[in-house]
C-alpha cells in the first residue's frame, strides 16, 4: 500500500485503502493482541463496507464510527525522532476520515461525529500537539459553508486547544476575522459571543499581548449594553448578568488595563459601560473613581486621590509613576483643546513641573498623538493644530454643533459669493 492514502482517485477505493492502512497499524501493537485487534477491525470493516455498498446510497456514518473507534491510539505511533513520514500517514488517514463527514445522512450523527473528532484531536497536549492542532484546523475547513452550524463549536476547540498547548500564536492571525466569522455562524447565543471574547482576551493576556487583550475584553463588556431592538427578555437578562461575579471580575480587569496601559487614554466610553456602573456601587467604587480622574481630572486631582488611596495602587499593581505620566499627558490635551498656542509657563503650571522640564512632556504628547503641534523654542510656546478630546458629552456636542453651524454659514457665504460673481461675469 502507498504511504499516502489516495482518497478520491486511483484503482483502489479510498475507504478500503484507509481500512488496510489502519489494519496494518493495529497489527503492530503488542504482538498477538495487536494481531487480534487488526483481524477484528478488518472483519468488521468488510461487513460494514459491504452493507453500505449494497444500499442505494453509501452512508459513511457507520464506516466513520468504526474508523474512529480504532483511531484513539494513532498519535502514539508517531515516533519522537524522524517522524515526518508517519505524521504524513496519520494526517492523510484523518484527511480521509474528514472527507466522510459530508456523506453523512443524519444531522444528529454528524453532530456527534464532529464532537468526537474534536475531543480526539484535543485529548492530549503532550502527544503531537502541533499535529493535533493542524487536524482541528482541517476539520474546521472541511465545512466550507461559512454558515454551517458546527463551525463555531469546532473553532472554539481550535481556540481552547491552541491556548492549552501553548500554540496560540498559530491561531493569532485568524483572530482579526473573528467578528466577520461570528456574523456567519448560525445558532450563536449571547453567551457564546461573550465566552468567545472573554476567552480570547485571556489567551492574549497570557501571551503578553495586553493591548489586544484589553480591546477584546472591552468587546465582551459591550455585549451587556442596552440596544434599541432588545426584547424585554433580553433587557432582563442583561440587567441580571451585569451583577454576576465573573462579569464583575472582568470589569475590574478592564479598569486595571485602562489605567495601566499607556496607550489607553479614552475613559468616557469605559465609564459608560453598564458593567462598570454596577462596579461603581460596590467594593471597587474607588477604582471607578480613579478612572473618573483620568476622564476629566488633572495632576492635582490625581495626587489628592493617590494620597487617600495608596492601598488601591498596591492592590491592583498600578504604578504611581505611570499613572502620573498619563495624567500629565491628558492634562496637556485639556489645556491645548481649542487653543492655537500655549506658553511653556502655562504648561508647567498645569503639569506641576518646572518650566525648563516641560518640553519633554510636550514632545511625548506629540509623539503619542495626544496633541498635534510643535514647540516654538525661540518664543517658549507650543503651537497647536489639534488636541485629543478627553470626553464627549453634552457640552462637547453643543460645541461641535456650534462649529458645524459656523462652517455651514461660511460655506453658504462662499456659495453665495461665487453665484454673485458668476452673475456679474454673465452680465458683463
Amino acid at each position: 500500500m502507498a504511504t499516502y492514502i489516495n482518497y478520491g482517485e486511483g484503482e483502489e477505493d479510498a475507504v478500503v485503502q484507509g481500512a488496510e492502512w489502519l489494519t496494518g497499524i493495529l497489527g503492530q501493537r503488542n504482538g498477538a493482541e495487536g494481531e487480534k485487534a487488526a483481524q477484528a477491525f478488518s472483519s468488521k470493516f468488510k461487513e460494514v463496507h459491504a452493507a453500505q455498498e449494497a444500499s442505494r446510497r453509501y452512508n459513511y456514518g457507520p464506516v466513520f464510527d468504526l474508523f474512529l473507534d480504532s483511531s484513539e491510539g494513532l498519535f502514539s505511533f508517531i515516533p519522537e525522532q524522524r517522524s515526518e513520514d508517519r505524521v504524513k500517514e496519520v494526517e492523510s488517514f484523518f484527511a480521509l476520515v474528514l472527507s466522510m463527514l459530508p456523506g453523512f445522512q443524519e444531522s444528529e450523527h454528524l453532530d456527534k461525529a464532529t464532537t468526537r473528532l474534536c475531543q480526539l484531536f484535543s485529548a492530549s497536549t503532550e502527544q503531537q500537539p502541533e499535529v493535533r492542532l493542524r487536524l482541528l484546523m482541517m476539520l474546521y475547513n472541511t465545512f466550507n459553508n461559512p454558515t454551517f452550524e458546527f463551525r463555531y463549536r469546532i473553532f472554539k476547540f481550535v481556540l481552547d486547544y491552541s491556548a492549552k498547548a501553548q500554540l496560540f500564536d498559530q491561531v493569532l492571525p485568524y483572530i482579526e476575522f473573528l467578528d466577520a466569522w461570528m456574523a456567519d455562524w448560525k445558532n450563536l447565543t449571547q453567551d457564546d459571543i461573550r465566552n468567545l471574547y472573554l476567552d480570547v482576551s485571556r489567551y492574549l493576556r497570557d501571551m503578553g499581548k495586553r493591548v489586544e487583550a484589553f480591546l477584546h475584553l472591552k468587546r465582551y463588556h459591550l455585549t451587556f449594553q442596552p440596544a434599541k431592538d432588545d426584547t424585554d427578555a433580553t433587557k432582563k437578562e442583561k440587567a441580571e448578568a451585569v451583577s454576576k461575579k465573573e462579569v464583575q471580575e472582568a470589569a475590574v480587569q478592564l479598569l486595571k488595563d485602562a489605567v495601566q496601559l499607556p496607550s489607553v487614554i479614552q475613559f468616557d466610553d469605559i465609564l459608560a459601560l453598564e458593567t462598570v456602573k454596577v462596579l461603581a456601587a460596590g467594593k471597587h467604587a474607588e477604582l471607578v473613581k480613579l478612572c473618573r480622574v483620568f476622564l476629566s481630572g488633572g495632576v492635582a486631582e490625581l495626587k489628592a486621590f493617590q494620597s487617600k488611596n495608596e492601598k488601591l495602587f498596591t492592590e491592583h499593581e498600578i504604578s504611581s509613576q505611570d499613572a502620573m505620566s498619563k495624567i500629565r499627558l491628558l492634562s496637556l490635551a485639556t489645556l491645548a483643546l481649542g487653543r492655537s498656542e500655549l506658553s511653556l509657563k502655562e504648561v508647567a503650571t498645569a503639569l506641576e513641573e518646572q518650566e525648563d522640564g516641560v518640553e519633554r512632556w510636550v514632545v511625548r504628547a506629540i509623539s503619542e498623538g495626544v496633541i498635534d503641534g510643535r514647540i516654538d523654542q525661540l518664543n517658549h510656546k507650543v503651537l497647536v493644530k489639534s488636541a485629543f478630546q478627553r470626553k464627549f458629552e453634552k457640552e462637547e456636542w453643543n460645541f461641535l454643533d456650534s462649529k458645524l453651524s459656523q462652517w455651514i454659514e461660511n460655506l453658504e457665504g462662499v456659495i453665495k459669493f461665487m453665484g454673485e460673481q458668476k452673475k456679474l461675469r454673465e452680465e458683463a
